[in-house]
């Protein structure tokens, strides 16, 4: 286990990523509200709803593991980060926040797979994996299109949208 989650139970681990799973949904809500493109807004309010599908799912999870409603966190959060802004931040620095914050949710699950004994827990935590790697592909497509087209943010057309 990471030096980082050393110590952690299972259960602390999943409160951490309940936790984590609503502040990043909230993120991506308030990054879609200062896009005046409805095509990135649209994919920008999509993770949100992405994350809050992982919260109800980690939160299920709690509950079969505990028969508890409220997850357990540890006294200190070991990956908690100073608060970021969104609404003050550029753009790109809101990407490349995003970007740090699903590479630290792919570390999180990895390290809560690795140390689960139930399979089927061990089953969605590396099926979560995935999908935040998923959106960090997305969001490094994001970032690198904003840094040759930053208008495109901003343009208010709707425009026919053809791709993913």
């Amino acid at each position: 286990m990471p030096k980082l989650y050393a110590g952690l139970t299972i259960l602390e681990i999943l409160g951490i990523a309940v936790k984590k799973e609503i502040e990043a949904a909230e993120f991506y809500d308030g990054l879609a509200s200062r896009i005046a493109n409805p095509i990135i807004k649209d994919r920008f309010l999509q993770l949100a709803k992405d994350e809050r599908k992982h919260h109800a799912l980690l939160q299920h999870e709690y509950q079969r593991l505990t028969g508890e409603s409220k997850p357990l966190l540890p006294k200190a959060d070991p990956v908690s980060r100073a608060e970021f802004n969104v609404q003050s931040a550029t753009i790109e620095e809101a990407l490349l926040y995003a970007i740090q914050t699903e590479r630290a949710a792919q570390k999180l699950y990895g390290v809560a797979a690795k140390a689960s004994t139930d399979p089927r827990g061990q089953q969605m935590l590396e099926y979560l994996v995935e999908f935040e790697k998923a959106h960090e592909h997305q969001l490094k497509t994001e970032l690198e299109f904003y840094r040759k087209s930053p208008l495109w943010f901003d343009e208010t057309e709707d425009f026919i949208h053809v791709g993913p």
